[in-house]
């Protein structure tokens, strides 16, 4: 036991009547007190009381008003200020200490308490107190014969205090991407020791790793299982984030909090591909064309992230059940608003007609717009092809000047990465479509539209099903033979494995006394 100032103890013995189930009831008396009783007058063992001698009641100093004791704390100290009085005899001290006010359930009696010079008396306990209740205690003077008051009780309560540890960033992994920006954030329970309650979570996200610039703040109550999670709203795209997390929870002696736990960061991913619908301007509301070719324009529908080649499918067909449609256009959406496509065949006259469109990029499709009545004309002709549709047009050249060849193969690969189906399905020969072909004409008219469909051998009748021509002299262009000839698909039909290629054919056409011609459309 630790050494009290000012107090000599000697030995103890249970007070078993005092004793409650699990408790220790000590008694520690000053060496001599059992020894029979003295003639001397200032013996502590006199018989008494003796007249006219007074004893004031101690005043306990602590602890006091119901304090709050930890378990780590213990043994206690009780502290209490010395009695007075108007007897020459020497006096010692007695303290109780109970579970109960009335002192019917003693656990710590200790006698034989002498003061110190200092008008205090500080007095250990011999052994820790049981946790998780409230104790009293009081102290009184004797000098052997007299019996001061007891102090005014005192109380205090032990408690278990709680402990809590780190928790542990589980996800997002630290350096990760995350598939959304609204990432779960998954963070290991942290060790917690003590009766504890209302246990919370608080996650915080920062643009830094010192979390001086707070992007996110978040609170949950713990979660069951080994882990709590949240997610925040919407964070910034292609941005990186840091993140840690701490708990608290509510004890005996108010909220108590844990230490941060370490560090993670994430980044946010791109945002979304995002290919809205485009909305048909015309020809709308049953209107009768002028032509029984007529162009079809929408307003572009908006697109948001790294969506690349937009193309838009225009359908025409006599039913809004489109099962086969009597007409198909595939080409670039335009930077300018709003997208026209002209036909490629003529319609039939004085017939009625419903129309559609929807955008891909490849990977992402928008909803089709919803169908668009119409009427051909009676003996209408089909409108020409005008000149700058689609996209951007590289100047004419000077008179007798010739273009140079673009070099436009990375766009070819990349149309074909995206739309690997149409590519493998493009050998018109074995019931094939044109979709690779109509998809790889749109997107390089996007960027000019010197470019076109091939005649083969001259034959407008006879499109080529892998050649696209590119128009280097003066005018419109329409079945001119002023052209460079690119192979765009590698491949031998029927029976061949497509693949993209870029390869210049102008020479080797012109070599086997030949020619291409270009169109637009097809």
């Amino acid at each position: 036991m630790t050494a009290m100032l000012g107090t000599t103890l000697a030995r103890a013995h249970l007070r078993a009547p005092h004793a409650l189930a699990g408790c220790l009831a000590m008694s520690i008396t000053v060496a001599g007190c059992d020894a029979e009783r003295s003639s001397n007058p200032l013996s502590p063992s006199i018989a008494g009381p003796l007249a006219g001698v007074t004893i004031t009641a101690p005043a306990a100093v602590g602890p006091t008003n119901s304090l709050l004791i930890a378990t780590t704390e213990q043994p206690l100290t009780l502290i209490f200020a010395s009695a007075d009085s108007n007897s020459v005899r020497p006096f010692t001290y007695e303290v109780q200490v109970a579970t109960d006010a009335a002192f019917t359930q003693i656990v710590v009696e200790i006698t034989g308490v002498e003061p110190n010079e200092f008008g205090q008396v500080i007095i250990q306990l011999p052994s820790s107190l049981d946790p998780d209740r409230t104790y009293y205690w009081r102290v009184r003077a004797l000098d052997g014969a007299n019996t001061g008051e007891y102090s005014a009780t005192a109380s205090f309560e032990v408690f278990t205090p709680v402990v809590i540890g780190a928790p542990t960033p589980s996800s997002p992994a630290s350096g990760a991407t995350t598939a959304t920006n609204t990432p779960s954030l998954v963070a290991q329970h942290a060790e917690i020791t003590g009766p504890a309650e209302s246990i919370r979570y608080r996650f915080e996200l920062a643009n830094d790793p010192g979390f001086t610039n707070l992007a996110a703040v978040l609170t949950v109550t713990q979660a069951q299982g080994a882990s709590t999670s949240t997610s925040p709203s919407g964070l910034p795209y292609e941005e990186e984030f840091h993140w840690r997390v701490r708990v608290s929870a509510q004890a005996r002696n108010g909220e108590i909090t844990g230490p941060w736990s370490t560090t993670a960061s994430f980044s946010t991913p791109h945002p979304p591909v995002v290919i809205g619908t485009p909305t048909p301007t015309s020809p709308i509301n049953n209107t009768t064309t002028a032509t029984v070719r007529p162009t079809l324009t929408v307003a572009n529908g908006t697109v948001t992230g790294n969506a690349g080649t937009v193309t838009y499918r225009f359908e025409v067909d006599e039913g809004t059940s489109f099962g086969n449609p009597a007409a198909a256009v595939v080409l670039a959406r335009s930077g300018s608003g709003t997208t026209a496509a002209m036909l490629s065949s003529n319609l039939e006259a004085n017939r009625e007609y419903f129309w559609r469109v929807n955008g891909t990029n490849g990977t992402v499709t928008s909803a089709w717009s919803g169908p668009q009545q119409f009427r051909t004309p009676t003996g209408g002709s089909p409108s020409p092809t005008p000149p700058g549709s689609g996209g951007p047009r590289t100047p004419d050249p000077p008179p007798g000047g010739q273009l140079p060849l673009p070099n436009e193969e990375a766009l070819i690969n990349s149309i074909a990465a995206a739309n690997p189906g149409a590519l493998a399905n493009s050998c018109i020969e074995e019931g094939g479509s044109w979709e690779f072909m109509d998809l790889a004409v749109a997107a390089l008219r996007a960027r000019d539209t010197r470019w076109g469909y091939n005649c083969k051998r001259g034959d407008c009748n006879d499109p080529s099903i892998d050649v696209v021509d590119y128009f280097w002299g003066i005018g419109d262009g329409q079945e001119s033979t002023d052209v460079y000839l690119i192979d765009i698909i590698s491949a031998v039909c029927p029976g061949g494995n497509q693949s993209p290629a870029w390869i210049d054919q102008t020479q080797t056409t012109a070599d086997e006394g030949t020619v291409g011609r270009w169109i637009y459309p097809r």
